[in-house]
């Protein structure tokens, strides 16, 4: 399936694993899976907009209060690539995307 009709509906898969399930009611041990519904002119932005817009953790934890830009503790991989490789958050989602949340790993 490359895309959906004209004004037709789908969902898309949000996964939040490891400590980013945190903020949707999980221990930081599991994953969470949502199906986010979208349809033509949805961006991944605007998938994690609504699916952040029911958690207001995770709408803290995603987003950068003064730009409005994804946070910096948070990674997002959409069909298994880095936000950045081949997306961004303006790229239009279409039927069986996949979009991944993950804390960002840090250390010295």
């Amino acid at each position: 399936m490359n895309g959906a009709a004209a004004g037709e509906t789908f969902h898309v898969k949000v996964e939040l694993i490891a400590w980013a399930a945190t903020f949707v009611g999980g221990d930081g041990s599991d994953r969470k899976i949502f199906e986010v519904e979208a349809g033509p002119g949805d961006s991944v932005r605007s998938v994690l907009k609504r699916l952040s817009g029911g958690f207001p953790a995770l709408d803290e934890a995603l987003w950068d209060r003064g730009s409005g830009e994804l946070g910096e503790h948070i990674e997002v991989a959409v069909n298994d690539a880095l936000l950045g490789i081949r997306h961004t958050l303006g790229t239009p989602v279409k039927p069986g995307d996949e979009i991944l949340l993950m804390g960002q790993f840090m250390g010295g």
